[in-house]
């Protein structure tokens, strides 16, 4: 008599939410083959290039130039995009829950939510001012902008923050109005000098490029409130204020804290060299969201990486294999100062040229590519886009 053969197990599929799909989400959903069961999270269709939404203040870039639709992105990794937001976080149990209420189960989770604008409980940043975080925020400020210069009446801008985005914000407005007699520009810093803790020569160039125009340059002066009309620093001093630009950085959301990733509110989620969080064995924690055992630069191109090693990991530790450490490239800095000046940061060493302006588009149109390969027609014509785009706004005119 011949022995019956059992029926062999269903091959399950470890299942894979990942939360937040800008660069670090969506490239660990790229790097996660079909052999995972994966759903990616977030509250907006978009996946936006950050790196250059300062030239949606200028009109030197359209919103449509920054943005690529996640669900697309999402489907071509053989995916699923759940556009809604993530309000918690149940490691232990193995789920989590969307504002519309539903319930994921998962095996794994990577968390990839970026950061919130940080408003250091300064009265009337969120009534009166505008962020500088996304290509909406961008966007409207640029038709802010326009809208103002219309006409010849006096007008006076206040950029608050003179890190990163508030220095390419300054560059961008000189880059479309430096001709323009009726703009006061104001940019104001708590600490000793602009980009202070990157350089002191990315300070002293700005201030060379400024001369001929009228910006004023407000060091060691701590916003104290922000109105309607103006701002008005610590010390008494008011500035006037058609338009306020709020550059002030960012804190982690309050979904780390209380998914009991982070040990307090605003603070980053500490994780270790794997990027495995500290706190639960199923969760990873990427870009700015993640406190690294060493710090890294909140850019980009460190979020795509540790994408690709969240998802490397997931592997790993779903074959219950040893994880990998994350080991962050040594990458160049680009601070664009609109069509006046490029610097390029690496360690303590600053090299200034305005041709560099060009390696930084050309970052931004081949990562684009990377991102959304031209293999069909919609990718296709948002590359052609793209390049025909920046080929106008480079052009010399005639």
């Amino acid at each position: 008599m011949t022995a019956r053969r059992r029926p062999n197990p269903p091959i399950t599929r470890s299942r894979v939410a990942i939360v937040g799909a800008n660069f670090g989400g969506l490239r660990a959903a790229q790097e996660l083959g079909s052999g995972f069961d994966v759903t990616v999270f977030d509250p907006s269709p978009w996946f936006e290039w950050l790196p250059n939404i300062h030239e949606l203040v200028s009109q030197a870039k359209r919103p449509a130039d920054l943005r690529l639709p996640r669900k697309r992105l999402v489907a071509a990794a053989g995916h699923r995009f759940v556009r809604d937001a993530v309000t918690a976080i149940d490691a232990k149990r193995g789920t989590l829950t969307t504002a519309g209420g539903a319930v994921h189960a998962f095996d794994f989770c990577i968390v990839a939510t970026g950061g919130i604008n940080a408003t250091y409980g300064v009265r009337g940043v969120e009534r009166y001012a505008l962020p500088f975080r996304s290509v909406e925020h961008c966007d409207v400020i640029g038709r802010r902008l326009a809208a103002l210069m219309k006409g010849r009446k006096p007008r006076s801008v206040v950029i608050a923050g003179g890190g990163f985005a508030g220095v390419e914000a300054l560059g961008e407005i000189l880059r479309r109005y430096r001709s323009r007699d009726n703009l006061t520009l104001h940019i104001v810093e708590a600490g000793p000098g602009l980009m202070w803790g990157v350089s002191p020569k990315i300070d002293a160039a700005v201030r060379r490029h400024v001369r001929a125009y009228d910006v004023q340059i407000h060091v060691r002066s701590p916003v104290a409130a922000i109105t309607p009309t103006g701002v008005r620093l610590q010390g008494g001093r008011r500035l006037r204020s058609d338009l306020t630009i709020w550059t002030g950085g960012n804190v982690a959301p309050p979904l780390l804290h209380a998914a009991r990733l982070a040990p307090k509110p605003l603070q980053w989620a500490p994780v270790d060299a794997t990027l495995r969080s500290r706190r639960h064995d199923n969760v990873f924690v990427i870009g700015d969201a993640a406190a690294l055992p060493v710090a890294v630069p909140k850019q980009a191109f460190h979020a795509l990486e540790m994408g690709e090693c969240a998802a490397a990991n997931v592997r790993r530790a779903a074959a219950g294999r040893p994880l990998r450490r994350y080991r962050p490239s040594r990458t160049p800095l680009l601070l664009a100062f609109g069509d006046l000046d490029t610097f390029l940061v690496a360690g303590r060493s600053v090299v200034a040229n305005p041709a560099l302006a060009a390696g930084k588009e050309a970052v931004y149109q081949v990562t684009m590519a990377q991102i959304d390969p031209p293999s069909n027609v919609h990718a296709l014509g948002q590359l052609a886009s793209r390049v025909i785009g920046v080929t106008r706004r480079l052009a010399p005119p005639r």
